[in-house]
Protein backbone atom coordinates (compact mmCIF):
# COMPACT_ATOMS: atom_id res chain seq x y z
CA UNK A 1 0.00 0.00 0.00
CA UNK A 2 1.27 3.47 -0.89
CA UNK A 3 1.42 5.68 2.18
CA UNK A 4 0.84 9.40 1.87
CA UNK A 5 3.70 10.25 4.24
CA UNK A 6 6.15 8.15 2.24
CA UNK A 7 5.20 9.92 -0.97
CA UNK A 8 5.48 13.34 0.63
CA UNK A 9 8.93 12.47 1.94
CA UNK A 10 10.06 11.73 -1.61
CA UNK A 11 9.25 15.28 -2.71
CA UNK A 12 11.06 18.34 -1.42
CA UNK A 13 8.37 20.78 -0.34
CA UNK A 14 9.75 24.22 0.52
CA UNK A 15 7.97 26.47 3.00
CA UNK A 16 8.49 29.34 0.58
CA UNK A 17 5.85 30.16 -2.01
CA UNK A 18 6.00 28.33 -5.32
CA UNK A 19 7.52 30.94 -7.57
CA UNK A 20 6.43 31.04 -11.20
CA UNK A 21 9.29 32.61 -13.24
CA UNK A 22 8.69 36.28 -14.04
CA UNK A 23 9.62 35.64 -17.68
CA UNK A 24 6.65 33.27 -17.84
CA UNK A 25 4.22 35.61 -16.05
CA UNK A 26 5.32 38.40 -18.40
CA UNK A 27 3.71 36.51 -21.28
CA UNK A 28 0.32 36.87 -19.60
CA UNK A 29 -0.21 40.40 -20.92
CA UNK A 30 0.31 39.28 -24.52
CA UNK A 31 -2.13 36.40 -23.93
CA UNK A 32 -4.70 38.69 -22.30
CA UNK A 33 -4.82 41.22 -25.14
CA UNK A 34 -4.88 38.49 -27.78
CA UNK A 35 -7.89 36.89 -26.07
CA UNK A 36 -9.55 40.28 -25.57
CA UNK A 37 -9.24 41.17 -29.24
CA UNK A 38 -10.71 37.83 -30.37
CA UNK A 39 -13.04 37.07 -27.49
CA UNK A 40 -16.29 36.43 -29.37
CA UNK A 41 -14.57 34.26 -31.96
CA UNK A 42 -12.82 32.24 -29.24
CA UNK A 43 -16.12 31.81 -27.38
CA UNK A 44 -17.77 30.48 -30.52
CA UNK A 45 -14.98 27.96 -31.08
CA UNK A 46 -14.76 26.89 -27.44
CA UNK A 47 -16.88 23.95 -26.18
CA UNK A 48 -18.51 23.71 -22.76
CA UNK A 49 -16.55 20.57 -21.98
CA UNK A 50 -13.19 21.48 -20.41
CA UNK A 51 -11.97 17.98 -21.23
CA UNK A 52 -12.03 18.85 -24.93
CA UNK A 53 -10.80 22.46 -25.03
CA UNK A 54 -10.19 24.59 -28.06
CA UNK A 55 -6.49 25.41 -28.47
CA UNK A 56 -5.71 28.35 -30.72
CA UNK A 57 -2.46 27.91 -32.66
CA UNK A 58 -1.17 31.01 -30.86
CA UNK A 59 -1.24 29.16 -27.54
CA UNK A 60 0.10 25.75 -28.48
CA UNK A 61 3.16 25.08 -26.25
CA UNK A 62 2.90 28.69 -25.03
CA UNK A 63 4.78 28.41 -21.71
CA UNK A 64 8.14 26.64 -21.48
CA UNK A 65 9.87 26.41 -18.11
CA UNK A 66 10.64 23.86 -15.35
CA UNK A 67 8.63 22.38 -12.50
CA UNK A 68 9.83 22.13 -8.89
CA UNK A 69 11.64 18.88 -9.66
CA UNK A 70 13.56 20.70 -12.43
CA UNK A 71 11.81 18.77 -15.16
CA UNK A 72 10.87 20.54 -18.39
CA UNK A 73 7.33 21.87 -18.66
CA UNK A 74 5.64 22.80 -21.92
CA UNK A 75 2.16 24.24 -21.28
CA UNK A 76 -0.50 25.15 -23.83
CA UNK A 77 -3.50 27.39 -23.15
CA UNK A 78 -6.88 25.87 -23.95
CA UNK A 79 -10.35 27.41 -23.86
CA UNK A 80 -13.82 26.30 -22.87
CA UNK A 81 -17.00 28.28 -22.31
CA UNK A 82 -19.20 27.07 -19.46
CA UNK A 83 -21.12 29.53 -17.29
CA UNK A 84 -22.22 26.65 -15.04
CA UNK A 85 -18.66 25.73 -14.13
CA UNK A 86 -17.50 26.82 -10.68
CA UNK A 87 -14.22 28.41 -11.75
CA UNK A 88 -12.47 30.68 -14.21
CA UNK A 89 -9.50 28.40 -14.76
CA UNK A 90 -8.23 24.84 -14.45
CA UNK A 91 -4.91 23.07 -14.88
CA UNK A 92 -4.80 19.79 -16.76
CA UNK A 93 -1.46 18.38 -15.56
CA UNK A 94 -1.88 15.16 -17.55
CA UNK A 95 -2.05 16.90 -20.92
CA UNK A 96 -0.26 20.07 -19.74
CA UNK A 97 -3.04 22.46 -20.73
CA UNK A 98 -3.91 25.59 -18.76
CA UNK A 99 -7.68 25.88 -19.24
CA UNK A 100 -9.38 29.28 -19.37
CA UNK A 101 -13.15 29.45 -18.94
CA UNK A 102 -14.16 32.27 -21.28
CA UNK A 103 -17.54 32.57 -19.57
CA UNK A 104 -15.69 34.38 -16.76
CA UNK A 105 -13.09 36.25 -18.81
CA UNK A 106 -13.25 39.96 -18.03
CA UNK A 107 -11.67 42.01 -20.85
CA UNK A 108 -11.34 45.00 -18.50
CA UNK A 109 -9.50 43.22 -15.71
CA UNK A 110 -5.96 42.17 -16.58
CA UNK A 111 -4.79 41.76 -12.92
CA UNK A 112 -7.54 39.16 -12.38
CA UNK A 113 -6.39 37.26 -15.49
CA UNK A 114 -2.78 37.38 -14.27
CA UNK A 115 -3.83 35.95 -10.90
CA UNK A 116 -5.70 33.10 -12.60
CA UNK A 117 -2.70 32.22 -14.76
CA UNK A 118 -0.28 32.36 -11.83
CA UNK A 119 -2.58 30.17 -9.73
CA UNK A 120 -2.84 27.50 -12.43
CA UNK A 121 0.86 27.60 -13.29
CA UNK A 122 1.66 26.94 -9.63
CA UNK A 123 -0.41 23.77 -9.98
CA UNK A 124 1.58 22.90 -13.12
CA UNK A 125 4.86 23.20 -11.19
CA UNK A 126 3.69 21.42 -8.04
CA UNK A 127 4.89 17.78 -7.59
CA UNK A 128 1.90 17.14 -5.31
CA UNK A 129 -0.37 17.74 -8.30
CA UNK A 130 1.80 16.30 -11.07
CA UNK A 131 2.35 12.98 -9.26
CA UNK A 132 -0.92 11.18 -10.02
CA UNK A 133 -0.51 8.60 -7.25
CA UNK A 134 0.19 11.23 -4.63
CA UNK A 135 -2.56 13.55 -5.82
CA UNK A 136 -5.10 10.71 -5.93
CA UNK A 137 -4.40 9.81 -2.31
CA UNK A 138 -4.41 13.42 -1.16
CA UNK A 139 -7.58 14.26 -3.10
CA UNK A 140 -9.42 11.29 -1.62
CA UNK A 141 -8.61 12.69 1.84
CA UNK A 142 -8.69 16.45 1.33
CA UNK A 143 -10.33 17.15 -2.04
CA UNK A 144 -13.56 19.08 -2.43
CA UNK A 145 -16.25 18.53 -5.03
CA UNK A 146 -18.71 21.25 -5.96
CA UNK A 147 -22.26 20.73 -7.14
CA UNK A 148 -23.86 24.09 -7.86
CA UNK A 149 -27.31 22.48 -7.88
CA UNK A 150 -26.92 21.87 -4.14
CA UNK A 151 -25.89 25.40 -3.29
CA UNK A 152 -27.40 26.33 0.09
CA UNK A 153 -29.85 23.43 -0.09
CA UNK A 154 -28.32 20.67 1.99
CA UNK A 155 -26.58 21.00 5.33
CA UNK A 156 -23.27 19.60 6.50
CA UNK A 157 -22.17 20.31 10.04
CA UNK A 158 -24.24 23.47 10.27
CA UNK A 159 -23.00 24.77 6.90
CA UNK A 160 -24.41 24.35 3.44
CA UNK A 161 -22.78 21.52 1.52
CA UNK A 162 -21.33 24.05 -0.90
CA UNK A 163 -19.86 26.14 1.95
CA UNK A 164 -18.35 23.06 3.61
CA UNK A 165 -16.72 22.07 0.32
CA UNK A 166 -15.45 25.62 -0.22
CA UNK A 167 -13.77 25.53 3.17
CA UNK A 168 -12.19 22.19 2.31
CA UNK A 169 -11.11 23.52 -1.07
CA UNK A 170 -9.26 26.58 0.26
CA UNK A 171 -7.47 24.47 2.88
CA UNK A 172 -6.36 21.65 0.60
CA UNK A 173 -2.53 21.51 0.32
CA UNK A 174 -2.38 22.11 -3.44
CA UNK A 175 -4.91 24.97 -3.44
CA UNK A 176 -3.24 26.56 -0.43
CA UNK A 177 0.02 26.68 -2.40
CA UNK A 178 -1.70 28.02 -5.53
CA UNK A 179 -3.61 30.73 -3.63
CA UNK A 180 -0.75 31.94 -1.43
CA UNK A 181 1.63 32.61 -4.35
CA UNK A 182 -0.33 35.38 -6.17
CA UNK A 183 -1.72 36.75 -2.89
CA UNK A 184 1.72 37.22 -1.33
CA UNK A 185 3.23 38.44 -4.59
CA UNK A 186 0.56 41.15 -4.87
CA UNK A 187 1.28 42.37 -1.34
CA UNK A 188 5.03 42.29 -1.99
CA UNK A 189 4.61 44.10 -5.33
CA UNK A 190 2.82 47.01 -3.65
CA UNK A 191 5.02 47.02 -0.57
CA UNK A 192 8.07 47.51 -2.77
CA UNK A 193 6.57 50.72 -4.17
CA UNK A 194 7.00 52.39 -0.77
CA UNK A 195 10.30 54.22 -0.47
CA UNK A 196 9.99 55.87 2.93
CA UNK A 197 11.29 53.54 5.72
CA UNK A 198 8.82 54.95 8.25
CA UNK A 199 5.90 54.28 5.92
CA UNK A 200 7.14 50.74 5.37
CA UNK A 201 7.15 50.14 9.11
CA UNK A 202 3.64 51.59 9.34
CA UNK A 203 2.34 49.13 6.76
CA UNK A 204 4.21 46.21 8.33
CA UNK A 205 2.47 47.05 11.61
CA UNK A 206 -0.93 47.25 9.86
CA UNK A 207 -0.41 43.88 8.16
CA UNK A 208 0.65 42.31 11.45
CA UNK A 209 -2.45 43.69 13.15
CA UNK A 210 -4.60 42.37 10.33
CA UNK A 211 -3.05 38.90 10.61
CA UNK A 212 -3.93 38.91 14.30
CA UNK A 213 -7.41 40.43 14.03
CA UNK A 214 -8.63 38.11 11.33
CA UNK A 215 -8.40 35.18 13.72
CA UNK A 216 -11.09 36.65 15.97
CA UNK A 217 -12.94 39.30 13.98
CA UNK A 218 -15.35 38.96 11.07
CA UNK A 219 -14.44 40.05 7.55
CA UNK A 220 -17.09 42.76 7.78
CA UNK A 221 -15.54 44.13 10.97
CA UNK A 222 -12.12 44.28 9.37
CA UNK A 223 -13.44 45.80 6.14
CA UNK A 224 -15.17 48.54 8.10
CA UNK A 225 -12.24 49.22 10.42
CA UNK A 226 -10.85 52.65 9.48
CA UNK A 227 -7.33 51.76 10.53
CA UNK A 228 -7.18 49.31 7.62
CA UNK A 229 -8.55 51.69 5.00
CA UNK A 230 -5.16 51.87 3.22
CA UNK A 231 -4.65 48.12 3.02
CA UNK A 232 -7.05 46.97 0.27
CA UNK A 233 -4.73 48.34 -2.42
CA UNK A 234 -1.97 46.03 -1.22
CA UNK A 235 -3.96 42.99 -2.32
CA UNK A 236 -4.32 43.95 -5.98
CA UNK A 237 -2.15 45.00 -8.92
CA UNK A 238 -4.76 47.50 -10.08
CA UNK A 239 -3.75 51.12 -10.32
CA UNK A 240 -4.31 53.00 -7.08
CA UNK A 241 -7.18 55.30 -8.04
CA UNK A 242 -10.88 55.83 -7.37
CA UNK A 243 -11.89 54.24 -10.67
CA UNK A 244 -10.73 50.81 -9.48
CA UNK A 245 -11.89 51.10 -5.86
CA UNK A 246 -14.82 48.65 -6.20
CA UNK A 247 -12.67 45.99 -7.88
CA UNK A 248 -9.94 46.46 -5.31
CA UNK A 249 -12.42 46.21 -2.43
CA UNK A 250 -13.92 43.00 -3.83
CA UNK A 251 -10.45 41.51 -4.28
CA UNK A 252 -9.51 42.51 -0.73
CA UNK A 253 -12.61 40.88 0.75
CA UNK A 254 -12.00 37.70 -1.27
CA UNK A 255 -8.43 37.46 0.01
CA UNK A 256 -9.63 38.13 3.57
CA UNK A 257 -12.06 35.24 3.18
CA UNK A 258 -9.23 32.85 2.34
CA UNK A 259 -7.06 34.16 5.17
CA UNK A 260 -9.98 33.81 7.59
CA UNK A 261 -10.39 30.15 6.65
CA UNK A 262 -6.67 29.44 6.97
CA UNK A 263 -6.57 31.14 10.38
CA UNK A 264 -8.90 28.46 11.79
CA UNK A 265 -6.09 25.92 11.38
CA UNK A 266 -3.01 27.07 13.36
CA UNK A 267 -0.41 25.05 11.43
CA UNK A 268 -1.76 26.15 8.07
CA UNK A 269 -1.97 29.78 9.15
CA UNK A 270 1.57 29.63 10.51
CA UNK A 271 2.77 28.46 7.10
CA UNK A 272 0.96 31.36 5.43
CA UNK A 273 2.32 34.01 7.80
CA UNK A 274 5.82 32.56 7.52
CA UNK A 275 5.67 32.73 3.73
CA UNK A 276 4.38 36.30 3.82
CA UNK A 277 6.96 37.42 6.37
CA UNK A 278 9.79 35.86 4.37
CA UNK A 279 8.77 37.77 1.23
CA UNK A 280 8.40 41.13 3.00
CA UNK A 281 11.70 41.07 4.88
Amino acid sequence: MIKLLDLLNEIYIDEAIIRVPQTILAKSKEAFYYIKSRLEDLKTKSPKDHNQPYIDSKFKDYFKFKDLKKQNLVISIGFYNDSNDVGAGRMDTINDILLINLAYFNPENFPEFLTILEHELVHAMDPKVRDQKLFGIMYAKKGAKFDSSKLNLSKSGGKSEFEANLDKYFKSPWEFDAFTAPLINNIKFNFQKIQDPNSKQEYIKLINNLLSDIKTKSIEQISNDTKYEKLPWFFSKHKWDEKNSDIVTNTYNYELEKMKRWSSEPKLYQRFTKRLGTELI
